[in-house]
């Protein structure tokens, strides 16, 4: 008898057959990529002769629950998903694990019994979804009127996510706001405190937010008369704080040279009197050494004295008239003999 029993549920699950209507609404499940979920199964018979679960018209389990005298049998109709079919708790509620996008459509549940006419059905609605990812805004055309700033913000999805919902938070110093819908009209003027900007996506497993856009940043141009006057006042601190630096730099600059230069000298004199020069010889005057007699010298002896004289010709106006003189001058000796 077990035989055929499980005979019949392997050409039960081979043969195509008309599935009987669902009774009641399909109940909504939704599961995340990579995650699993439960479709939970409540049984109100008592004699129960098989358990079916269907996918798109497509057996995935057929299970014959125990008996007294043996254990219940569990039917996997294709191999890939026998790793991600479980019954927890060893009931009859499917748990599929590992979901992907293509798991998402409508499963089915039949229960056969014989004391029921037809069997009864359940069916289920199962949506798979993906986590958000940060969603981006694109910032519309701004008209700037009488310093009031006027564009609008839109928020959406990279990937286009399916069944995405989206909000915004008003954020300033006073209130905080909340809007629905994926665009946000912004009206801003200058004279009012900074606003802040946030786009919140949600789907039924997660949600994510934006990064917060200010109004100021968004609407530079809004102040109308006043914005000159600003970009001129950040323009000459700007260039007031360079200057600043540029003194301070050239200041550092040259303190640091003039150190270098200070070691530099003290090391070149340290270097100087720390190496052993020779001495410098100096030049050595040469002297004549004039030797001298021994003998004294003789005293001077008027007698003996000899005295010359010497008659110099006086100048001639005529030399063709003069007859020749010698060249020698005349000397006339006197010798005193005593």
């Amino acid at each position: 008898i077990a035989f055929f029993s499980v005979l019949w549920l392997v050409l039960e699950n081979l043969c195509p057959r008309s599935w009987p209507a669902a009774s009641g609404i399909p109940k909504k499940l939704v599961g995340a990529i990579g995650g699993s979920v439960i479709f939970p199964l409540n049984l109100s018979v008592n004699l129960v002769d098989s358990i079916i679960w269907v996918f798109n018209s497509t057996t995935l389990v057929t299970i014959q629950p125990k008996t007294a005298g043996k254990k219940a049998l569990v039917i996997v109709t294709q191999k890939r998903n026998m790793e991600r079919v479980n019954f927890p708790h060893e009931g009859y509620s499917l748990k599929l694990s590992r979901l992907k996008k293509n798991d998402s459509g409508i499963y089915r549940v039949e229960i056969h019994s014989s004391t029921l006419q037809d069997p009864l059905t359940q069916e289920y609605e199962l949506h798979v979804y993906e986590y958000l990812s940060k969603p981006k805004v694109v910032i519309g055309l701004q008209e700037n009127k009488n310093g009031t700033c006027v564009t609008n913000l839109t928020c959406s999805m990279e990937h286009g996510e399916e069944d995405v919902t989206y909000s915004w938070k008003s954020l300033d110093q006073t209130t905080n706001e909340s809007y629905r819908g994926s665009i946000l009209p912004i009206s801003w003027r200058w004279e009012k405190s900074d606003m802040t900007f946030i786009c919140m996506a949600s789907n039924p497993i997660s949600s994510n937010s934006s990064n917060p856009i200010f109004a100021q940043n968004l609407c530079e141009g809004a102040a109308g008369g006043q914005a000159p006057y600003v970009v001129l006042y950040v323009l000459l601190s700007f260039f007031l704080l360079c200057s600043l630096a540029l003194v301070l730099i050239i200041f550092i600059i040259r303190r640091e040279r003039k150190k270098e230069i200070i070691e530099e000298k003290k090391e070149l004199d340290s270097h100087q009197k720390t190496l052993p020069f020779p001495p410098i010889p100096e030049e050595m005057p040469e002297y004549d050494t004039i030797s001298t007699f021994n003998g004294t010298i003789p005293e001077e002896n008027p007698a003996n004295t000899i005295y010359s004289t010497v008659h110099i010709a006086p100048k001639v106006t005529e030399p063709h008239s003069l007859p020749m003189l010698s060249d020698t001058p005349t000397a006339s000796f006197y010798n005193n003999v005593m």
